[in-house]
Order: structure tokens, then sequence, then C-alpha cells
């Protein structure tokens, strides 16, 4: 009996420790200050107001917001731009004008070709509905899927201004009207091509002075905000870039401009590889070659500069981390991008899907994203 009574104190405590502990693991205090050893939870995302101005019911509600000198925008959160910015920012090619595109570009013929689009393999193509198509033919497959594959990565992730793409195969009936042209072009008898529209009135982009390595050293996005003036959507267009260009191992655009600084100083003046922005002030990823596969194989070399961008990075678009956060959450970055990618384009499975090594780098590349997203919370929130 006296054994019992004993227990009953020692069980109590043990209860009410239990309890003590798991409101600490929902309420937390004290938050790490890397990615390392980090608890699991969810980055907390200011919810979407309604037209009334209420947040829907079940979502978190932002109550901590910090403004930017220089500007009247408020961040919400201190890492998540506002919703009227969000609504503002410009967009090349809405989901359905993609989606038509596509469907109209693979039922056109090719009536003309001429040199142009970058490499001496590329043409540009003039189709039978009067518009204008870039034609590339990869030095290898891969680069061909990582064109494909980073436009349809960038529509699962709500990334603006990946122009659309599709797949089309050297010498069907699509090429008829120019079959006599084909041999000059250096391309492989039923090879497949990608084609993606030719944007007009396009000018070169400078780096937010962030990013221009003065001094040789890169600066945080956020220091832009602290500039009279400076244009918010087009940092805000930037972040989501760096984003993009490090989960895809992308180094053919500000990336190439960075390793071209050793022998360079003035590259970051004479505009961004790769890069283009259109009069609404859309910038325009071009020629996304070099993304997941080709990128995933060159990382050990590339991945220094696209880690040190990434760093530049704590301001967030809330549907690009909410999207990020559901990949790691699920680990299902792969097998989303392959299902939406084969679901959209007829001759996806010719063209192959990632590796199980490239899925992989893939998921992992997510995963970095979301712990650095967590850490600029706990810094900034």
């Amino acid at each position: 009996m006296r054994a019992t009574f004993t227990l009953i104190p020692s069980g109590f405590l043990l209860l009410v420790g239990g309890i003590l502990w798991g409101w600490r693991e929902a309420h937390p205090t004290e938050r790490h200050r890397g990615p390392s050893h980090r608890s699991p939870r969810s980055v907390i995302i200011p919810s979407i107001r309604t037209s009334t101005g209420t947040p829907p019911r079940n979502q978190l509600t932002s109550t901590n917001e910090t403004r930017g000198a220089g500007t009247d925008w408020p961040l919400e959160m201190g890492i998540f731009w506002p919703q009227t910015l969000e609504r503002e920012l410009p967009m090349v090619f809405t989901k359905e004008s993609a989606e038509r595109w596509q469907e109209s570009a693979r039922l056109a013929s090719v009536v003309s070709l001429e040199r142009g689009c970058g490499r001496s393999t590329n043409r540009k193509a003039r189709l039978s509905d009067g518009s204008w198509v870039c034609v590339r033919f990869g030095i290898n497959p891969e680069q061909i899927q990582g064109e494909l594959q980073s436009y349809y990565l960038s529509r699962l992730l709500g990334i603006r201004g990946v122009p659309p793409c599709v797949l089309s195969r050297v010498g069907n009936a699509q090429w008829a009207p120019v079959q006599a042209e084909l041999g000059a072009t250096g391309w492989t008898p039923g090879a497949l091509l990608s084609l993606t529209p030719w944007v007009y009135n396009l000018s070169s982009v400078l780096p937010p002075l962030a990013l221009r390595a003065e001094g040789g050293k890169l600066h945080p996005l956020r220091s832009e905000l602290r500039q009279d003036g400076g244009n918010m959507a087009e940092i805000a267009q930037w972040a989501d870039l760096i984003l993009f260009d490090y989960l895809t191992a992308n180094f053919d655009r500000l990336v190439s401009n960075l390793f071209s600084l050793q022998w360079d100083p003035h590259v970051m003046l004479r505009g961004t590889n790769n890069l283009h922005q259109n009069l609404d002030g859309a910038l325009v990823l071009l020629d996304n070659e070099a993304g997941l596969a080709h990128g995933y194989r060159l990382r050990d070399t590339w991945d220094k500069y696209n880690e040190k961008l990434l760093d530049t990075v704590c301001l967030f678009r809330r549907d690009v981390v909410h999207k990020v956060q559901e990949m790691h959450m699920i680990q299902s970055a792969a097998q989303e991008l392959h299902s939406l990618y084969l679901q959209a384009e007829p001759l996806g499975a010719d063209l192959g899907l990632l590796s199980e090594a490239q899925a992989k780098i893939l998921q992992d590349r997510i995963g970095l994203v979301y712990r650095h997203i967590q850490s600029c919370q706990d810094r900034y929130s």
C-alpha cells in the first residue's frame, strides 16, 4: 500500500511534465537560429484576406507587420510581401494564355526559318498562324528536358516569367513546308526540339544594387527596401528568380554573371544573362536549358554561386512558400512535376523524366529552401 501511494505523486508529476512539454512544442518560445537540428514544424504563412478584409476561417492572421524604410508597403510577418503588391505583380503569360499558345503552336506548321535565338543550331521560326517562335536544338537531350521541365516546375510553384514551351520532332508533318531547309540546321532527324514563343519589346535588365557584388560582396535583397523609390515589384520578381534558379541549379543566368566577375569587374552593369524585361516591368526568364538535369550534373561547380544568391533572399510570396512547404512535407516534388509534365506534353514520355537520383536532388533542394525560409522567419518575424 505504501508503495502504491509513493507511485501516485510520481505518476502525477510525469503527467504534468508531459502536458507542459506538449504545450512547449505547440507554442515554442525559443526558436533555432540556424537550419540544422531543427524540430519539424510548419512555416507560418499569412492568410489570404477576402474582399471584405476578413481572413478566411481556420487560417492564421498576420499580426506582425514591418515596414521597409523608403516604402509604404508593409511586410507581413517580416518576410512576406503584402497581398496588394502580389496582386499587382506583372505577368507575361497567364496559365490560360500559355495553354492557348501551346495548343496553337502544336497545330501550326513551320513556314519559314532564320538564324536567331542563341546558338548556331537554334532558329527563329514563323508559324502558319503568323506568330514567331524560338526553336532550340540541345547539345544533348537533357538540355531540352531542362527547358520543358523547368517550365512545368515554375507552373507548380507559381513562379512568373518562365515562357511556355512545347516539344516538336524534327521532320514530322509540322516541318513539311521547310523540309528542304532542315539539312542546313545540323538537327538530327527525329530529334526532339523545344519551341518557345518569341516575346516582343524586351530590354536587358541590371540586377538590383544589392546583387551587383560591388567590392566582391552580395547584400541581402531586403536592403533594397531602404532605397528611396526602390521598385518593390521588381525586387519581388528577383527573389522568385533566385529561389527558382537555386531549385533548378540553373547556372546560365545571374550565376553566369557572378562567375564572370573574376575577369570582368563590370559584367553586372551590362545586363543579366538570359533575363529580359517587358514594357510592363515583368521579368522574362529565357532559355532554361541549364536547369534540372543539366544543372544537377554540374552542381558541384556552380552551387557555391547559387547558394550565395539564395542567402540574399528573405522575402517571399506566400503562394510560393505554401507550395514549397507542401512539397517538403509530402516529399512529392518529382512526382508532381512528372505528373503535370506528362499530362500536359504529348511527347514528354519520349524525352524522358528525371532519374531517381535527379529526383532526390530536387527534393533535397526543396528541403533546403524550406529550411532557409524557416530561418528567415526566425530572424525577422
